[in-house]
């Protein structure tokens, strides 16, 4: 027996089928680059918003089929996806535009989850009620950025949050 299950063979067990995660540009910024909270972004973040690799495009969906196009290359057989909006701050638009992101995502044939990269301090009330209504519809997968517990390196890498707002996030998400 087993001591671990990979999460390819969880999610190839759960859909039937390979599972690939397309990184995805949404084009959206940072409360941390715009001057919200500051400027520059963290000190580990590239100018791409560590979505270096993520693919962009002028709508969601170019993006998501010049994804598809590029695993489709180097695979064969049925597959899924999991659409992860990986770029900068993907809950930092306003909610409209956040919506229409996700959901237009979500209704892609053989997408089967949504994983969004964001802050913990992005989660506002109505966030939260769309993640919500949007987990009613696809799997949805949250992560959180948090790089490091300890508050000195976390103003000297430039975060702009302290650590009771990650775990306040935390809380949020395992609530709703």
């Amino acid at each position: 027996m087993d001591k671990y299950v990979s999460l390819n063979d969880y999610l190839r067990n759960k859909y039937g089928k390979k599972v690939y995660k397309i990184a995805l540009n949404a084009n959206f910024t940072c409360p941390n680059r715009d001057g919200t909270k500051g400027f520059g972004g963290c000190i580990f973040c590239s100018e791409q918003g560590s979505g270096d690799f993520a693919e962009s495009g002028s709508d969601i969906l170019t993006a998501i089929s010049r994804a598809k196009e590029r695993i489709h290359s180097k695979t064969k057989g049925e597959c899924a996806y999991i659409a992860y909006f990986q770029a900068y701050t993907n809950t930092y638009a306003p909610i409209e535009v956040l919506r229409e992101m996700f959901f237009t995502a979500a209704n892609e044939k053989d997408t089967v989850q949504i994983s969004i990269a964001t802050r913990p301090d992005c989660l506002g009330d109505a966030v939260m009620e769309l993640l919500t209504e949007l987990n009613k519809r696809i799997n949805v997968c949250v992560e959180l950025g948090f790089q490091t517990s300890n508050e000195n390196t976390a103003r000297a890498i430039n975060r702009c949050y302290e650590n009771q707002v990650f775990d306040e996030a935390v809380i949020k998400l395992k609530n709703a």
